[in-house]
C-alpha cells in the first residue's frame, strides 16, 4: 500500500505503508506539512460532526483560531446555517481569482472551498486523537 504526498516545496514523494499504520502514517507525514493532492472542486466533504475533532494534519494543515493554512492559502471558517432546504454546514473556503475555474472576469468573485462539514454521519478515522 502507498501514500502519494505532496512535499511543502510541491514535490511529489510516494511512502510505502500498511493497511494498519496508513492512518497514523497520514497523521504524521501530514503535521510535517506533507499533504494530499489539491482538493476537488467544491472541497472535501465529511458529516458535520467531524468539524469539532477534525485532525487538520490529515491535509497538512495548522488550524489558527478561525483560520486554517493549507495547500499555500490561509482559508477562513464560515458556518452556514439550515435554510431553504439547505443543511447546516461549516466549511473552510477563500476568496477565488479570476484564473482559477470558480473566479470570474478578472475580479474576485465566488469562493474556493477547501473542506465542508455537513449532513449526518459519525467522524470516526479523521478526529484528533
Amino acid at each position: 500500500m502507498r501514500l502519494v504526498l505532496q512535499t511543502p516545496l510541491g514535490h511529489t514523494v510516494v511512502l510505502e505503508t500498511t493497511p494498519q499504520t496508513w492512518l497514523e502514517d497520514l497523521r504524521t507525514w501530514g503535521a510535517k506539512g506533507f499533504r494530499p493532492a489539491a482538493p476537488p472542486p467544491g472541497g472535501f466533504v465529511l458529516p458535520l460532526e467531524c468539524h469539532r475533532c477534525f485532525d487538520w494534519a490529515f491535509l497538512g494543515a495548522t488550524a489558527e483560531g478561525e483560520y486554517v493554512q493549507a495547500f499555500g492559502y490561509r482559508w477562513k471558517r464560515r458556518h452556514l446555517p439550515a435554510r431553504q432546504g439547505l443543511p447546516e454546514q461549516v466549511k473552510y473556503s477563500r476568496g477565488a481569482w479570476q484564473y482559477e475555474e470558480e473566479g470570474v472576469e478578472g475580479k474576485r468573485q465566488g469562493y474556493v472551498t477547501l473542506i465542508r462539514f455537513e449532513g449526518p454521519g459519525r467522524c470516526g478515522l479523521w478526529c484528533r486523537r
